[in-house]
């Protein structure tokens, strides 16, 4: 199944080849764009199944956690179909009204789970961490659709949170060239820059 989400992927345009500048500042010879996914609700159907097998695995998660604005659909559909509150974390705090970080209600003590689309560094999860706990919940997970294996996961780690990820970079360039999507020879670009970060 996840052979076939990730060539659908490809086909309407959410994985691109060339030179990217990503939200760390770093360059990168792909881009990811999950995004596109909530235009053909077949694809976003099969998205969501995928996370919410990974959620029902955990014991005792009561809400569901968006970061503004890529995971922001994805938590909330998930939030419907499984019967979870959901609140999602703003980028900064807003400066009219009540001056909010957090949107929504969320419990004390709650047991979270951040929901994100795709993790590079993991620095957007760790600040919806850190918002979630300072307003009283409780976060032990992170949960991705795909880690691009840039140090994510050790960063979460680093402030006592798992990160759970469906796929990773490898394995999506690994099933697009099996499926002729990304020749050979632009797989081995990845493969170096994922694993040396030589791509500059």
């Amino acid at each position: 199944m996840i052979n076939d989400i990730i060539v659908r992927m490809f086909e309407v345009g959410c994985f691109q080849f060339g030179r990217f500048k990503l939200t760390s500042g770093r360059m990168s010879p792909y881009y990811i764009d999950l995004r596109r996914i909530i235009s053909y609700p077949d694809l976003f159907r099969l998205v969501l199944d995928e996370y919410r097998k990974k959620i029902i695995e955990l014991d005792d998660i009561e809400y569901l956690v968006g970061i503004e604005t890529g995971s922001i659909p994805i938590t909330a559909v998930l939030s419907y179909i499984m019967r979870l509150p959901m609140v999602y974390v703003r980028k900064r705090r807003k400066d009219f009204g009540g001056g909010k970080l957090i949107e929504g209600y969320l419990e004390k003590d709650a047991h979270t789970i951040v929901i994100e689309d795709v993790v590079t560094t993991g620095g957007s999860i760790e600040k919806a961490v850190k918002a979630v706990r300072n307003a009283g919940g409780s976060v032990e997970y992170a949960l991705a659709f795909i880690d691009r294996l840039q140090g994510g996961a050790e960063r979460l780690s680093n402030i006592n949170v798992k990160l759970i990820s469906i796929t990773n970079v490898l394995e999506v360039m690994k099933i697009l060239m099996d499926s002729g999507k990304l020749s050979p020879k632009e797989y081995e670009i990845i493969v170096n820059y994922v694993e040396r970060g030589d791509y500059v």
